[in-house]
């Protein structure tokens, strides 16, 4: 299992140096949204869709499944989690490729919020409760240092995730009027 998430998160970032590379040609807008995209896929995969299925899956069919082992509120609640997750994921998603492609400010700070989230909430749950295979002590002691593998995709997702940010920060807004108005109010 580690190896194919080892090769996944490998060609994810393949596809990440492509899309940066390719910024010029395609336009710096158009390849940070897909870059934002790549990062939100990458991300929810391996988290609230994860969590949606050990929610729903029992230890017979995954060893970490919670169905049958915990209560029916606290599965409910992971189930929730899950969902609502991949529901701010496709939320995001929309907004990469709507409104932050166009270049509108208020979509690149709601998208750098919710890299931040993702980011912090990341970092805070692998040094307090799960290592991921990363040399960081394992908090809740449940054994997680040496497993090797988990957080690739998440450091490939969030790094192709601030990439979009950033390269979409360089590019001044593509809406007529607004470049104009901006390079004025430095003016003064």
């Amino acid at each position: 299992m580690s190896t194919i998430v080892s090769i996944w998160a490998a060609v994810a970032l393949a596809v990440m140096i492509a899309l940066t590379t390719a910024a010029g040609r395609l336009g710096r807008n158009r390849s940070g949204a897909w870059l934002v995209v790549l990062g939100l896929v990458l991300v929810t995969l391996e988290e609230p869709t994860l969590t949606l299925w050990l929610g729903m899956s029992g230890q017979r069919n995954d060893g970490d499944g919670v169905a049958g082992v915990v209560t029916a509120m606290t599965r409910a609640h992971v189930l929730d989690a899950g969902g609502y997750g991949i529901a701010a994921a496709v939320l995001l998603g929309w907004i990469a490729m709507t409104a932050f492609k166009r270049g509108e400010p208020w979509a690149r700070r709601v998208l750098a919020w919710g890299l931040v989230v993702a980011a912090v909430t990341e970092a805070a749950s692998t040094i307090f409760v799960y290592s991921r295979g990363l040399p960081v002590p394992d908090a809740a002691g449940a054994g997680g240092g040496g497993a090797g593998f988990g957080w690739q995709p998440l450091a490939v997702g969030l790094l192709a995730w601030a990439v979009g940010i950033w390269l979409v920060r360089a590019e001044r807004s593509t809406r007529p009027g607004l470049a104009a108005s901006s390079a004025g109010s430095r003016a003064s």
